[in-house]
């Protein structure tokens, strides 16, 4: 299983953020998944990886070139690409499932880019997870809901997006994404 994660390149945040990024990386490498995240050596991203790798996963980071030089040194392949735009394009067609960590406007872009991008395509074999510690999304995901409520959207992408509050309940998530993905 392909598991993109959109998290912050921050080090100096709430430690609770970073104990949930490396929950979710010890996850995909005892499973033995590929994570597909920024592929940068910085913050969140940088936790995420090492404790994948550390674990037994694969890690491909998807770097912007201007980015190359803070490549994370343990990726097992890094995509380069131009920009920004090219990176989410290129996680979302790898992935098999998304998870959202906490993270600023960028997390926030590729977020709402992967739900625009798999309603757009009618993917419904792909889900977002968005661990919402501390109700960090919680106005963004009431936003969703209240565009779906007045009928600017379809409420039905909604039901791709994963809610969880805890790193635990993220891994939960993540293995009934795992148990559903062998039974298609």
């Amino acid at each position: 299983m392909k598991v993109a994660v959109f998290c912050s390149s921050k080090s100096d945040i709430n430690p609770q953020h970073i104990k949930n990024a490396t929950i979710v990386g010890e996850w995909i490498g005892l499973n033995n998944a590929t994570l597909i995240y920024g592929g940068i050596d910085l913050g969140l991203m940088r936790e995420v990886a090492n404790t994948a790798k550390f674990y037994g996963g694969k890690i491909v980071g998807i770097v912007p070139v201007t980015r190359k030089s803070k490549s994370f040194p343990k990726n097992d392949e890094n995509i380069f690409v131009d920009d920004l735009n090219d990176r989410k394009a290129k996680m979302i067609t790898l992935a098999d499932v998304f998870v959202v960590l906490a993270g600023g406007y960028g997390t926030l872009d590729e977020f709402i880019s992967t739900l625009t991008s798999l309603s757009f395509a009618n993917d419904k074999t792909k889900s977002i997870i968005v661990l919402n510690f501390g109700g960090l999304f919680d106005h963004t995901l009431d936003q969703l809901k209240l565009m779906a409520q007045d009928g600017l959207m379809d409420s039905n992408i909604l039901h791709r997006v994963k809610i969880a509050t805890t790193a635990t309940e993220c891994c939960e998530l993540l293995q009934q994404c795992k148990s559903h993905l062998k039974s298609i």
